[in-house]
């Protein structure tokens, strides 16, 4: 990005007349230390709180103004309480970046990104969302300007009263946090820290940014006498001994709180150079304070005044004059009059706005108006905005909260038409949660039932595309509970998808659904009767009764193709092709998968990720590489337009991939990364998920020897995962008490198992328990259970536990058993394996076709020739396991260790001693980052998900103690 230019700074920052900035030293020095940190590259976010007129801004605009003469850009925003455009405060900053970001837009990608960025900013228009495009897309743009902007000029962004930032605005703000970390951005934002102005929604996105090593929180504290005394000095021009007599009463006056200190030090001062002995109370409230100010005011002067702070923080004298019912030259006079009072502040320049000093001030002026008096101000404003000033800046938001604040006057009509078209603007600028919002509050407001319902469900469709499918679970219960029977049906469609994709049970679904639609009559040609039905079948399957499921899927598509909608056959395609990933019927399943693709690809719209993910899943199945291919790129395209949830699955597929090439590190880091996405993608639904995708790297890579310690053997089988506490018995070679275990399984293992997504992890751990112990008895049983996956590969979930060929499992068994074609099932699974081009499949396939051939000739070179081509793929690739069945466990375990570097050996030998990132600085002479690298990469490595596992990884290899003396 070319060299742009930072803009003025506000004119309140540099006007003379100042009152003079004391105190806050070690504040302004953790800014000045940020600021050089920035400077660095190592990006910082400092968030100043405290009480409301504690002095926030001021200190963020002191530091700024010396920081833009010290050669910096500053680019500052705002919020604003009652009528805030989307992404505000982001939005001043990003209209002085984008016309540089837009001469420099080259590529495809910044081309789209300045196109997206121009949308979001248009004040104007009130377009449907664009459902190719995620708000994700838009974070990222953000930041990606922000980063360019940062590469030419050292940015100091400033951000004032985020306490009102909108929700949307909230997330926004967490993402730029998290993508400056290593770009020249400092972000100074201030907040009210208590109530009635805090924000929760800010307070819960700002904890886990808290945690980020260049992100800090001030808290700016009262001031003390002395700096009271400081401020009196300076301000009064006494003597040191007068300030501290003056500054005692002021801080019992006022507490310390700067904005008070401003409006009482005068009176204060002058009665103690009096000598007067009056006392000198501060006001129960705000309001009282400026009271003496406001009396200073004729009635016709304070009706403006009260106008003024009515119509909000800053005043267009042109708006005031057209609104306000005396004459121009009164209403002037009067604010004029209001400045000279210190209540309001005149515009410093030609083309600015009057504007109260302060929220306090604003707010105090607006408890001493009646109530009724308030609300018929707030008509009148709404009224006079919406007629006269048709092109006022932010006319939708305004007369949304003007006629909302008025609607006990009758216009209750008019809020909910401007809460309505404010969020349609919010949603068209994928600002989603701003828009689920306020169709909420318009909703509350609605008298009418049916219209009541559908701004429900359309609140319900906004934080859906929020990612909050819980709020938007909720919602729909709501028009469950009082709508009309076709819109509880679409409340129960929208209920049910936003159930499957966080993979919750579908019982619940089904009950509102099955309700729902004994409500209306069950028209073939009816839209939304077919598309309920897919949506019925779908939830059906999510209970556990999947063939049932299954038989409603095939009617509903079957009546989605007759009536020739596109739309309705896709809704209908999506929901029947993600039932199940069951073998039967896999072919009509992925057939409809490759038809939803080819229906939605043009469109972009998010539902390709639902047909990316799950044709994915059943190429996987069926080896097809190709298909694969084609599911990630669309995946990846998916996860880069919308995020949110696809970041997960994008997350998974890359595990998947990865896996099962026997790229173990890079297996471990992408689940690593599925793992940090899974709890904020599956909200309320607990899942074991990342914890099995782990599992499976840490058992190939040789790392389970360290869970030795922490098995009884004597584990409940009710109490835990018993497929995953097999599968541990099995690996740590637990005999005992895996025969216990395996025999309890297959006693629980009834009819409807098979209908579970976990259970081909079931299988291939029993088999595996069989295998091991011998147990020809059980593998007999479980082999006709197998039999179904003949010709495929085993998959638990959707990429979370993956075991390569079934045939391979039957291939052992009737090698265990002496029955069936063992040489036919291993020739077979490598078949499978070489098509999907999956190198661990194809090791296992090896390993385990040699040690059949062992079984009657120890000695036959065929075993030793597969053997030594398994070999030939595992010890590159330090697939421990598959090297351990093939007799050479304890080489595999000697080059997992060695694959760590001289230097890494020594880090992790001081880990394993309890040093911190810092101890081990100092003790290797080389800097905190640096080390921090060392043990991120030692964690991949070793497959450690913490120190402790690292440090316990250490002691197994030898590498505890005499860290220093290398490797």
């Amino acid at each position: 990005m070319r060299e742009w230019s930072a803009p003025a700074l506000p004119a309140g920052w540099t006007t003379s007349g100042q009152p003079p900035f004391v105190a806050r030293h070690e504040e302004v020095a953790a800014l000045d230390a940020a600021w050089t940190d920035a400077l660095a590259g190592a990006g910082r976010a400092v968030f100043v709180s405290g009480e409301a007129g504690s002095g926030k801004s001021r200190l963020v605009s002191e530091v700024c103004t010396r920081l833009s003469a010290d050669g910096a850009a500053v680019l500052t925003g705002s919020c604003i309480q009652e009528f805030g455009a989307p992404f505000e405060p982001f939005d001043e900053p990003l209209r002085v970046l984008l016309p540089a970001y837009r001469e420099d837009a080259a590529e495809a990608s910044a081309v789209e990104t300045v196109e997206l960025l121009e949308r979001v900013l248009e004040r104007t228009g009130q377009d449907a969302a664009d459902r190719s495009i995620g708000q994700e897309r838009v974070f990222a743009a953000v930041v990606e300007v922000l980063r360019a902007a940062a590469t030419s000029r050292p940015l100091v962004l400033a951000l004032d009263d985020l306490h009102w930032a909108g929700p949307a605005a909230v997330q926004l703000l967490g993402r730029v946090v998290e993508g400056t970390t290593d770009a020249r951005v400092l972000l100074l934002g201030t907040l009210r820290n208590s109530p009635p102005d805090r924000s929760d929604t800010l307070a819960d996105s700002l904890a886990p940014l808290t945690r980020l090593t260049g992100v800090h929180r001030v808290e700016l504290v009262p001031f003390t006498v002395e700096e009271i005394a400081d401020y009196v000095e300076i301000r009064a021009g006494i003597s040191r001994a007068g300030a501290r007599e003056s500054a005692e009463v002021l801080r019992e006056l006022t507490g310390g709180n700067p904005f008070l200190l401003r409006a009482m030090w005068r009176p204060v001062v002058e009665a103690e150079r009096q000598g007067s002995r009056r006392v000198i109370e501060l006001p129960d409230s705000a309001g009282d304070l400026v009271r003496s100010r406001i009396a200073l005011l004729d009635p016709a002067q304070r009706t403006v005044l009260q106008l003024a702070a009515v119509l909000g923080q800053e005043v267009d004298a042109g708006e005031m004059i057209g609104i306000s019912e005396t004459s121009v030259d009164v209403t002037l006079e009067a604010l004029d009059a209001a400045a000279r009072a210190g209540l309001i502040e005149a515009p410093r320049e030609a083309g600015d706005r009057y504007r109260f000093p302060h929220a306090i001030a604003r707010q105090a002026v607006i408890e001493l108006i009646p109530n009724a008096l308030v609300l018929r101000t707030h008509a009148r404003i709404a009224q006079v905005l919406e007629a006269d000033f048709p092109t006022a800046p932010r006319l939708i938001q305004r007369l949304a909260y003007h006629y909302t604040a008025a609607r006990a006057l009758g216009f209750g009509d008019r809020a909910v038409t401007y809460l309505t078209r404010a969020a349609e603007l919010a949603e068209g600028r994928f600002a989603y949660e701003d828009s689920g919002r306020l169709f909420e509050h318009a909703a509350e407001i609605s008298p009418d039932t049916d219209e009541r319902a559908e701004l429900l469900l359309r609140a319900a469709d906004n934080w859906d595309l929020a990612a909050d499918t819980a709020r938007s679970r909720a919602i729909c219960e709501q028009v469950l509970a009082a709508g009309t029977p076709r819109l509880r049906l679409r409340a129960a469609i929208r209920f049910e998808d936003a159930s499957w994709r966080p993979g919750l049970p579908g019982h619940r679904a089904l009950d509102l659904l099955s309700s729902a639609l004994a409500g209306i009559p069950h028209d073939d040609g009816d839209p939304l009767y077919i598309e309920a039905l897919g949506s019925l079948a779908r939830a059906t399957a999510f209970t556990g009764a999947v063939d049932e499921g299954e038989r409603i899927g095939d009617r509903a598509v079957a009546l989605a193709r007759g009536h020739g909608d596109a739309q309705v056959l896709a809704a209908n395609l999506r929901a029947t092709a993600t039932l199940t990933l069951r073998p039967r019927e896999l072919t009509k399943r992925l057939a409809r998968t490759t038809e939803l693709t080819r229906l939605v690809r043009p469109v972009g719209t998010e539902w390709l990720g639902a047909a990316a993910l799950w044709r994915a899943g059943l190429s996987y199945l069926t080896g097809d590489r190709a298909g694969m291919d084609e599911s990630e790129r669309d995946l990846v395209e998916v996860n880069r337009r919308w995020g949110r949830h696809w970041e997960y699955w994008d997350a998974c597929l890359r595990y998947a991939r990865a896996f099962v090439a026997g790229r173990l590190d890079e297996a471990a880091t992408a689940c690593r990364r599925a793992q940090r996405q899974e709890t904020a993608f599956r909200g309320d639904a607990t899942s074991t998920a990342s914890a099995v995708q782990s599992y499976m790297v840490r058992r190939e890579s040789g790392g389970l020897e360290r869970l030795r310690g922490l098995i009884t053997g004597e584990e409940s089988p009710a109490d835990r995962w018993a497929p995953g506490l097999l599968a541990i018995y099995t690996e740590l070679e637990l005999d005992s008490p895996a025969q216990r275990l395996l025999d309890w399984m297959l006693e629980h293992s009834g009819p409807d198992a098979a209908d579970s997504s976990d259970w081909p992890a079931r299988l291939a751990f029993m088999a595996e328990a069989a295998l091991r112990l011998g147990d020809r008895a059980a593998a007999e049983r479980l082999h006709p259970w197998l039999e179904e996956y003949a010709g495929l590969n085993l998959m638990s979930g959707m990429f979370v536990a993956l075991f390569g060929g079934a045939d391979c499992y039957l291939g052992e068994i009737e090698s265990l058993c002496g029955t069936g074609s063992p040489i036919e099932r291993f020739d077979a699974a490598l078949d499978l394996a070489e098509r999907a081009e999956a190198p661990l499949h194809v090791a296992e396939a090896l390993a385990a076709k040699a040690a059949h051939l062992r079984r009657s000739d120890p000695a036959s070179p065929a075993a030793q020739a597969l053997a030594s081509r398994a070999l030939a793929i595992a010890e590159p690739a330090g697939l421990v396991r598959v090297m351990r069945s093939l007799g050479v466990g304890g080489a595999a375990s000697a080059r997992l260790a060695g694959g760590l570097t001289d230097r890494e050996r020594e880090v992790i030998g001081l880990i394993a001693e309890g040093r911190s990132n810092r101890d081990i600085a100092a003790a290797l002479v080389i800097s905190e980052h640096t080390a921090a690298n060392h043990v991120r990469n030692i964690l991949t490595k070793t497959g450690a998900v913490n120190r402790t596992q690292a440090a316990m990884f250490a002691r197994e290899h030898g590498l505890a103690g005499g860290g220093l003396a290398g490797g």
